[in-house]
C-alpha cells in the first residue's frame, strides 16, 4: 500500500472588512445624525478581534454614539456636535464569532421638540 503524504493543515487567515454605517432622523428621517467610517480584523471563528473607526457628529445635534458589538464584546464611542475622533481597540469574547455588528445612533429635538434618539446597524462579516 502507497504511503500518503498529509499536507499541513491551511492556517486561518485574518480578515478585514471595511464598514460606514449613517444614521438620520428627524423629520421624515431626512437630518444626518452621525456616521461611521472604519474597519474590523478578525479571524472567522476567532475570540478576538480589532477596530478601528472614525466617527463624525452633525453641527446642529448633540452627540453622535457608534457601538461595535462581536460576541459576548461590546466597544463604544461618542462624539459631541460635529466633531470627528478616531478610536481603536479589540474585542475579546468568551466564544468565537464571525461578524461584528455596528450601530450608529444620533439624537434630535425634532420632530416636536422631543429628544428622540435613532438607530442603524449594519452587521460586517471578517
Amino acid at each position: 500500500m502507497a504511503a500518503v503524504a498529509l499536507l499541513p493543515a491551511a492556517s486561518a487567515q485574518a480578515g478585514t472588512a471595511p464598514f460606514t454605517v449613517s444614521v438620520k432622523g428627524g423629520y421624515n428621517d431626512t437630518q444626518s445624525l452621525g456616521t461611521a467610517t472604519g474597519s474590523v480584523t478578525g479571524v472567522t471563528g476567532s475570540t478576538e478581534a480589532s477596530y478601528s473607526v472614525t466617527l463624525c457628529g452633525q453641527s446642529t445635534y448633540p452627540s453622535a454614539r457608534v457601538t461595535i458589538q462581536g460576541g459576548t464584546a461590546t466597544a463604544a464611542h461618542t462624539v459631541y456636535y460635529q466633531n470627528c475622533e478616531t478610536f481603536s481597540g479589540n474585542l475579546v469574547s468568551s466564544y468565537g464569532f464571525t461578524n461584528v455588528q455596528v450601530t450608529v445612533s444620533g439624537s434630535t429635538f425634532y420632530p416636536g421638540n422631543q429628544y428622540t434618539t435613532y438607530y442603524k446597524t449594519k452587521t460586517v462579516y471578517f
